[in-house]
């Protein structure tokens, strides 16, 4: 899984580095192709990129499958309605390292936008935009860890699909996305995942993975987790405690539950190893170089474990 990560994140970087070698001087130009593009590359300041847009507006084009903006460490702020009157699908934005303040910056787009991808920027949190149409949001940071808030969603209800890199999660911060199908948080915040931190209301929710290639001991507290459905996979790094207390509303509800890490298979995990979940688990005992499934272990492990094992 970490494998499949990081050759995403190279994919990206090499998608950037392309841009690099193919010479573009900094400022804005249209390519046509498989799909019509524009495409914004450079340190040039954001009235270039707003002068460029409403000149190509004033032309009568305003229909575009893309924007990227990339490469532009002079790029601070996407001020509110940059894009007019030109509508585009999908909207790249990577290594602006200094844009750290996104205002309602799409115009026109509001009611086109399909896909937002942001690589590698300065942001602190995930925007508050309004577009009615978008199903994809990916948020991706190197250093700097990015907010993810309920409030961030008001104009985006419609979204299927969330990609965070590096993120903290707050409370029922996608409680209100009722077409949510996929969540990836990759990178997630070391905190102790509090109550609501990961509580659904999807009927269409099919996978969430949290998961981090950090050293992320998986602390969470009772009803950290919530929503999950029949047909939902979750995926989980790590786990520092499988108590009842905390996953039974995942392992009553989920499709399959998946734990990266492998974890201590002691008195901990009997009520999960003795009871009709199991062959719903993906659950590796022992350590990183040596483990074996909670399938394989003998129920007469956990005889000792009384009143644990029915919890």
């Amino acid at each position: 899984m970490y494998l499949r990560n990081f050759l995403l994140l190279s994919a990206v970087l090499f998608g950037c580095s392309c841009h690099q070698v193919a010479g573009q001087t900094p400022g804005c130009t249209v390519e046509d192709g498989v799909v019509t593009k524009v495409i914004c590359s450079g340190a040039i300041d954001i009235s270039q990129i707003q002068n460029f847009l409403r000149q190509l507006a004033q032309n009568g084009t305003v229909n575009f499958s893309e924007l990227n903006i990339f490469d532009n460490a002079a790029l601070q702020h996407l001020p509110d309605g940059l894009l007019g009157d030109v509508k585009f699908h999908q909207i790249l934005i990577v290594s602006c390292p200094n844009l750290v303040q996104v205002d309602h910056f799409l115009g026109a787009s509001s009611d086109s936008l399909m896909k937002l991808s942001m690589y590698y920027n300065g942001l602190s949190e995930v925007p508050q935009l309004t577009a009615h149409k978008l199903s994809e949001l990916h948020v991706y940071q190197l250093e700097k860890q990015v907010v993810v808030r309920r409030t961030a969603f008001k104009g985006m209800k419609d979204i299927r699909t969330l990609d965070f890199n590096k993120a903290s999660v707050e409370p029922f911060a996608f409680f209100d996305l009722k077409n949510l199908a996929v969540l990836h948080v990759r990178d997630i915040s070391p905190e102790r995942l509090v109550a609501g931190s990961f509580t659904f209301d999807s009927p269409a929710l099919t996978y969430v993975e949290l998961t981090s290639a950090e050293s992320w001991a998986g602390h969470a507290v009772p009803g950290a987790f919530g929503g999950f459905l029949n047909t939902t996979w979750f995926r989980l790094g790590a786990a520092a405690r499988l108590s009842p207390s905390i996953f039974f509303p995942v392992l009553s509800s989920s499709t399959l539950f998946e734990i990266g890490s492998p974890v201590r298979c002691d008195c901990q995990v009997a009520w999960i190893r003795l009871s009709t979940f199991l062959p719903r688990t993906t659950i590796r005992c022992g350590n990183e170089t040596s483990y074996v499934s909670l399938q394989e272990v003998d129920e007469a492990e956990f005889k000792d474990c009384g009143a644990i094992c029915t919890a």
